[in-house]
């Protein structure tokens, strides 16, 4: 006669099918005491606490992003140009109140010195080599100065009178006298400019336009001899021309 199996040993069969070792000692368990014994959890290990914790570096802000340096080269606003402007008018307001020749020519000086400013140390530099080059009739070399300052300030009017000077050189008086009318609207007061200009126009055979030219720039620079000099020769050139 088979032996029926209890309920009780069909569920240890079934623990030890799902779980294996584990569930077979679970079972023991079970058989030996009808509850299961809660499973011990070992005890984590020991960590021992510094007495001083360094707190970690913080990381850095994030940098604004650089703005890219300025090119002094092609600077045409800021600063130097009110500063500029401001030493040119005081300048101006002392060339036309100059009691002697003598302090009247030293006031120009310094004004020539302002004109030629272009807010670079090396542009200004090429702008006297430009002017050296084309007294000494080394006009190729002019050329590349003159270039060069023209292509990054083209606003100064002293490097568009050179250029002026340097077509005339090669006798192409077009583009001499677009120039220096270019250096006269950036620079109106420019006396060098109002001369070379007027000079243009005279051997043009525009006498008159020459003549309003000398005047203007006497207005500016009452005691400039050479202005004082063609003036007087075309005022007496038009009263024999009248005769």
């Amino acid at each position: 006669m088979m032996k029926t199996r209890s309920p009780f040993a069909g569920s240890l069969i079934a623990a030890l099918i799902l779980t294996g070792a584990a569930g077979y000692a679970v079972a023991e368990d079970i058989s030996a005491t009808g509850k299961p014994e809660p499973q011990v959890q070992p005890m984590p290990p020991v960590v021992t606490i510094p007495d001083a914790v360094k707190p970690l570096p913080a990381k850095p802000a994030a940098s604004a992003a650089k703005e890219k340096p300025k090119n002094p080269d092609v600077e045409t606003k800021g600063p130097l140009t009110e500063v500029r402007q401001q030493e040119q008018d005081q300048l101006f307001t002392d060339l036309r109140k100059a009691a002697t020749p003598e302090k009247s020519h030293a006031i120009a000086s310094r004004l020539r010195q302002n004109f030629v400013r272009t807010g670079s140390d090396s542009l200004d530099l090429m702008l006297r080599w430009a002017e050296t080059a084309l007294n000494q009739s080394r006009d190729a070399e002019a050329q590349d100065y003159i270039s060069e300052v023209m292509a990054k300030r083209p606003d100064n009017a002293t490097v568009w009178q050179l250029r002026a000077r340097l077509h005339l050189r090669r006798n192409e008086l077009a583009p001499a006298l677009s120039d220096i009318r270019q250096a006269m609207i950036l620079e109106p007061r420019n006396f060098d400019v109002l001369i070379n200009y007027a000079t243009l126009l005279r051997e043009t055979g525009n006498s008159r336009g020459a003549l309003r030219l000398y005047h203007q720039a006497l207005s500016v620079y009452p005691m400039m001899k050479e202005a004082q000099d063609e003036m007087l020769k075309l005022t007496e050139a038009d009263s024999d021309t009248a005769l």
